[in-house]
Formats: structure tokens, C-alpha cells, sequence
């Protein structure tokens, strides 16, 4: 697996095997839009954040206040609706696990099965 994996790993104990293949499709995913240096970017962005944000559900001042970088991933990621379940689905999937903390997003956001 690659850096995104392991910092989305990084970020909960959780180590089912859904959740692992959650991280796994997200990370696949991403690795169709984002060059491996936008990558890196997100995934240390993760590892220091300690947080997987649903992009949708942030206000227009919390976009805002991204890094340039993850901004630019942010919105990659919103342009693209297949990936941009996948975030909903591996933040469900956290909460599922009950790492409330680790989801600030979630709100009443529904969980997505597969």
C-alpha cells in the first residue's frame, strides 16, 4: 500500500477488514487524479491533521483556511464524484468503528454501503 494508506492507517486503530479496503479504493481513487507528489501532500496532511475531512461538508471559511496544496486536492477530489464517495464511505466506516475524533465532518452525514 502507499502513503495515503498508511496515514489514513496511522489515523485509527481500527483495523478491520473493510475499513482496510475502504483506505485501499480511496487511495486507488485518488491515485487516478493526483499526481504521487500530491499524494505525499495529502497523506502528511493526514498524519498531521489526525483527521479525514469530508470536503463537501466544510464551510467556505474551513476550505479556505486549507493549505494551497490540500485546497487544490480538496477540490480535485469534489470534482470527482466516484472519489469523493469513497471520503464519505471511509469516514462512515471510522465512525462505524466509533472514531468520532478522528471524523469531525460526520454530523448527520449517511452512511454509504457498498
Amino acid at each position: 500500500m502507499g502513503a495515503l494508506y498508511d496515514a489514513l492507517e496511522s489515523i485509527s486503530p481500527v483495523h478491520d477488514a473493510e475499513v482496510l479496503e475502504g483506505y485501499h479504493r480511496y487511495e486507488s481513487l485518488l491515485e487516478t487524479i493526483l499526481t504521487p507528489t500530491q499524494m505525499e501532500s495529502y497523506a502528511a496532511y493526514l498524519r498531521q491533521s489526525g483527521e479525514v475531512r469530508i470536503f463537501e461538508e466544510m464551510s467556505p471559511g474551513e476550505l479556505v483556511e486549507l493549505p494551497a496544496a490540500i485546497a487544490t486536492i480538496a477540490a480535485d477530489i469534489l470534482g470527482d464524484l466516484n472519489i469523493s464517495m469513497e471520503n464519505r464511505r471511509v469516514v462512515a466506516l471510522l465512525i462505524q468503528y466509533g472514531e468520532q475524533k478522528a471524523t469531525p465532518d460526520f454530523h448527520d452525514t449517511p452512511i454509504v454501503s457498498r
